[in-house]
């Protein structure tokens, strides 16, 4: 059996220290990066299936977030940000930036690893691939490929990060119905999640840039204010439905 790689990045010793001993009894492969450069030399010879980024380095004068930047272009893998900076602003950017969750210092250890068993499921479930079966969701443009967790608009790729993927599966899949906060929220992250609306803001943002005209004004995915989400069979086109093949 292949282990988990997880490549942890910091510069503070008792949190790598414990944050590694409580991830290799749980049976993963655990690599450290103490700056920038390790980081990135790592991502690019390993291939982690998660990255876990310290954003507050002290002994060393780098940008945390400026590594999750650069590492989401190098790798779809999850990144977990800790940091004990809480402020809403900041969680934002570091979504923004790439970043699948953020988690406020202190923590509790077992919600830790809660999250880091949400974003591995998510990941092994896209590094899967294609499989024979194949379930497609047509939306006018839009084309989902279920089981090959594949994208395209008006026949062209569309390169989603699994997060994203997870998020317009699960809206495709209740097209028409309105989906609350609170339901994909614990449907794509896990039921440890609930209250990060901003995760949700930032995401829907990122899939409209993507799969949108005109991102402003979204055909797809439409937002019910104070509610949820909606997918929209209502297309350009007005072409709408599912194949099972």
């Amino acid at each position: 059996m292949t282990l988990i790689t997880i490549l942890l990045v910091g510069d503070e010793p008792n949190i790598l220290r414990t944050l590694r001993r409580n991830l290799v009894s749980r049976g993963y492969d655990v690599l450290l990066a103490l700056d920038d450069i390790e980081a990135y030399d790592q991502a690019s010879k390993i291939e982690p299936d998660l990255f876990i980024l310290n954003t507050d380095f002290d002994a060393v004068q780098v940008d945390g977030l400026a590594i999750c930047e650069q590492i989401r272009k190098i790798s779809h893998a999850p990144i977990i940000i800790l940091s004990a900076v809480g402020e809403e602003s900041t969680k934002i950017r570091a979504l923004d930036l790439g970043a699948d969750d953020y988690l406020v210092m202190p923590f509790n250890m077992e919600e830790f690893l809660a999250r880091v068993r949400v974003a591995l499921r998510r990941w092994m479930s896209y590094k899967m691939g294609p499989v024979v079966q194949e379930k497609l969701t047509l939306a006018g443009e839009l084309l989902i490929n279920s089981d090959a967790r594949q994208v395209t608009v008006r026949g062209k790729d569309v390169h989603l990060t699994p997060t994203e993927f997870d998020i317009l599966q699960y809206l495709a899949d209740r097209m028409g119905k309105v989906v609350g906060h609170r339901e994909l929220l614990k449907a794509v992250w896990g039921d440890v999640y609930g209250d990060e609306r901003e995760y949700l803001r930032v995401f829907i943002s990122q899939l409209r840039r993507k799969i949108e005209d005109d991102p402003v004004r979204p055909v797809y995915i439409q937002t019910v204010p104070g509610v949820g989400y909606r997918f929209s069979p209502d297309s350009k086109s007005n072409l709408q439905s599912e194949i099972a093949i």
